[in-house]
């Protein structure tokens, strides 16, 4: 009887499988296993039950002429194919194989499996990943040298020397002090009293696994106070490129720019600076610098100036309170104030200018979004 299953048929030892394009006879004797492929278009005329009647006949005069010599030994993998020992029936419908001490219902689950590794990412081509050591050198600014070109001379970001060395500043490195700079992007931290590499990695955004990956810590739970540690790809969060915004507020009540009086709307003026309508909070330092005025400033009311590196001044005006001093080095986003309403205002705001060496420019623009 033939147990017909999918494309499958048996007879005793006998397994016939039925391919789109051949017939796959397979017979499971004492010796070994026997396998003998055949191109349907030899029997293109025949019917699937003569076909069948064939591959038997075939498959049994192989068998009687197969000679022990001619069976397969498993080798170190479990698996080896041997061709037939008479030469003369290979033929163009295919070989004869001998497939010994394999399990041939595997052969689909093994298909299955090669098929989901080609389709996989696993398999997909990358380029070998190059792991550079971190390498710290050190650096001792001279006169006339910017941060810009000792980061372009050792090929790293500015963030990385800023961050690396505490500095306040984008725009001002003083001569004579000595930068450690790292030959990667990142951050070279001192560790604190009370840090750990978790709480690094949360604060800089940076993967715990990055950072164990770039340093031999003895015991990554315990990093001892004062050792040097690098956090990859971080940057500095004290300062920022280009200038804050004062307040946190960002309604402008009045822009740069020619406008009516408020006290006197039949005579036009030109406003050098914005106002920022805020009630009574704390103004910021929008870049590092020097505070080189700080009082009253007749219709602009309390006033504080500071002078920035590369030719910047930035003022702020009608503030209630004053909590720093002239000669006083700023760092970007320091409370230097509190906005009011003193002086000649409408109500609670800041006056905000920025001048660029000597020539009052429209601040929106400059300003960080």
């Amino acid at each position: 009887m033939f147990k017909k299953g999918f494309s499958t048929y048996k007879i005793g030892n006998l397994t016939i499988n039925v391919f789109t394009n051949d017939i796959v006879l397979i017979y499971i004797g004492k010796n070994g296993t026997y396998i003998k492929n055949i191109y349907k278009k030899d029997f293109f005329h025949l019917s699937k039950a003569v076909a069948m009647t064939v591959g038997f006949i075939i498959i049994s005069s192989i068998i009687i002429t197969a000679i022990p010599s001619s069976e397969a030994s498993a080798g170190a993998s479990g698996v080896e194919y041997a061709e037939s020992a008479d030469e003369n029936n290979d033929n163009e419908n295919g070989k004869l194989m001998v497939l010994a001490d394999y399990d041939i219902k595997n052969i689909e689950e093994d298909e299955k499996l090669k098929n989901e590794l080609l389709l996989s990412d696993k398999t997909d081509f990358s380029v070998p990943s190059v792991s550079t050591p971190l390498k710290v050198q050190t650096h001792k600014v001279k006169s006339g040298e910017s941060l810009n070109g000792i980061a372009k001379k050792y090929g790293v970001s500015i963030d990385t020397i800023c961050g690396s060395n505490n500095l306040k500043s984008y725009d001002y490195v003083e001569p004579g002090i000595t930068l450690r700079i790292p030959n990667k992007e990142g951050i070279l931290y001192n560790m604190r009293e009370g840090n750990n590499v978790a709480g690094l990695a949360s604060k800089y955004k940076i993967p715990v696994e990055k950072i164990l990956a770039e340093n031999n810590f003895k015991n990554p739970d315990f990093v001892s106070e004062g050792e040097v540690v690098f956090i990859p790809d971080a940057k500095p969060q004290n300062i920022f490129s280009g200038f804050l915004w004062p307040v946190n507020s960002r309604k402008i009540t009045c822009g740069y720019g020619w406008r009516r009086n408020p006290f006197n709307h039949e005579y036009r003026e030109f406003h050098k600076g914005m106002d920022i309508a805020i009630r009574y909070d704390w103004v910021k330092s929008t870049k590092y610098g020097m505070v080189t005025y700080a009082g009253w400033m007749g219709g602009y009311g309390n006033a504080v100036i500071i002078s920035h590196p590369g030719g910047w001044k930035s003022l702020y005006g009608h503030l209630s309170r004053i909590i720093v001093k002239e000669g006083q080095y700023v760092k970007q986003g320091q409370n230097i104030a509190k906005s009011g309403n003193t002086g000649r205002s409408t109500g609670p705001h800041v006056h905000f200018e920025l001048i660029k060496q000597g020539d009052h420019t429209n601040p929106k623009k400059f300003l960080k979004r």
